[in-house]
């Protein structure tokens, strides 16, 4: 993972902040899919919800690997909630990186992310919301996020710039997740 300079904290600090109460189960995290969102960060023009099954990406009904359309220019939220019992990560790139990796005394080339990485370009806003306690970290530039299993009310805030119109590939590469599948289109337009 990499990170520009004082991000790692913060994010560790948010990160640590979801994890600890993803582990407790009587803590609901997100709003129930029909209610409007309690918690959200302000100045948004558009917002994108993507949902973590244990294998999928889906849309807000229940759509496996879907397209997602976002504007260029505006101030997008993009929605996260991993409902899975698997930890996931995401990633917004465009071309498969392939890792060579040794399994079973066998070379095989390996999903391990993307050539090029739409959130080592543009800086965005990380927040994370629980028990109405927010967490936030400005101007990040990160290479992926990882999320726990219940952790289901974390946002991204972005101005995705003009010059990076065009398809986008969402993926999780934890380990088998991206062969199995665990996929979705972001379209800038």
């Amino acid at each position: 993972m990499r990170w520009t300079a004082g991000v790692a904290l913060g994010v560790t600090m948010a990160m640590f902040l979801v994890t600890a109460a993803a582990c407790q189960p009587s803590v609901v995290l997100a709003h129930p899919k029909a209610e409007a969102h309690p918690n959200k960060p302000k100045r948004l023009e558009a917002i994108v919800e993507i949902h973590m099954d244990d294998t999928r990406f889906t849309n807000t009904n229940g759509q496996e690997n879907p397209t997602f359309r976002v504007p260029a220019g505006k101030t997008v939220g993009i929605h996260i909630h991993n409902e899975g019992k698997a930890e996931h990560e995401m990633v917004v790139g465009r071309k498969v990186h392939l890792e060579e990796q040794e399994i079973s005394g066998k070379k095989v080339a390996v999903p391990d992310g993307y050539e090029t990485n739409l959130f080592e370009m543009v800086e965005a806003d990380i927040f994370f919301y629980n028990q109405g306690v927010k967490a936030e970290v400005g101007g990040a530039k990160f290479g992926e996020l990882e999320f726990e299993p219940g952790v289901n009310d974390a946002w991204i805030r972005v101005k995705i710039p003009e010059t990076a119109k065009g398809t986008w590939e969402i993926g999780c590469f934890a380990p088998g997740h991206y062969e199995a599948g665990m996929k979705a289109t972001l379209i800038v337009e």
